[in-house]
């Protein structure tokens, strides 16, 4: 099988890294605190704006992208699928990885080499562009994904109907339902839905 793997929210705790930074940052810098807990993106965790948005990832990105741990399990799991058999696809649309100069190239060198560090195995990297809503059906379309892990609302629900979606689950994507999507909490529940 060919199975397309997200990588922020998914073989990141992308939700908690920013419940532990972000209240703090908010609160100090710009006196603004948690509006709804439950949304994708920090502008609408903080009803912030723009600039506000900005500033906090100028701080917090580079931490972000290099600290962040693999979620438990992921690179026990993936090694399995990978030593069996099944094509690894990272498909991510993770911020900057598409723009063609320096600070792209360095967002795709450092999220490989993160991955490297994470022992987690693939055979490809697929970087989506952030800023166009259906890159990652397309993605799956070229690649011919069987399986795609994510949990982007945006993503689930346009995949959904070419591919079957594992949604890891998370407060912002809870009303994503439907045939071909199915939730899971760690990665023990992937292993068990992709080869049990």
């Amino acid at each position: 099988m060919n199975i397309g793997i997200d990588v922020d929210g998914v073989l990141t705790d992308i939700q908690g890294f920013n419940r532990k930074h972000a209240p703090s940052f908010f609160k100090k810098k710009f006196n603004r605190d948690v509006v709804d807990e439950n949304p994708y993106d920090i502008r609408d965790i903080f009803k912030c704006i723009e600039d506000e948005y900005k500033a906090y990832w100028k701080k917090y990105l580079l931490r972000y992208v290099i600290t962040e741990p693999a979620r438990k399990g992921a690179k026990k799991f993936i090694r399995k699928l990978h030593k069996d058999g099944h094509q690894i696809f990272i498909i991510s649309k993770r911020v900057f990885t598409c723009q063609d100069n320096f600070l792209g190239k360095l967002m795709r060198f450092l999220m490989k080499n993160w991955l490297w560090r994470n022992g987690i195995r693939y055979d490809e990297i697929v970087f989506c562009d952030n800023d166009v809503a259906h890159s990652k059906r397309t993605a799956c379309l070229e690649k011919s994904i069987d399986i795609m892990i994510d949990d982007e609302p945006v993503n689930i629900e346009v995949i959904a109907p070419i591919a079957k979606v594992i949604c890891w689950d998370a407060s912002y994507n809870r009303d994503c339902e439907g045939e071909n999507i199915v939730r899971v909490r760690d990665w023990g529940e992937v292993e068990r839905l992709v080869l049990g």
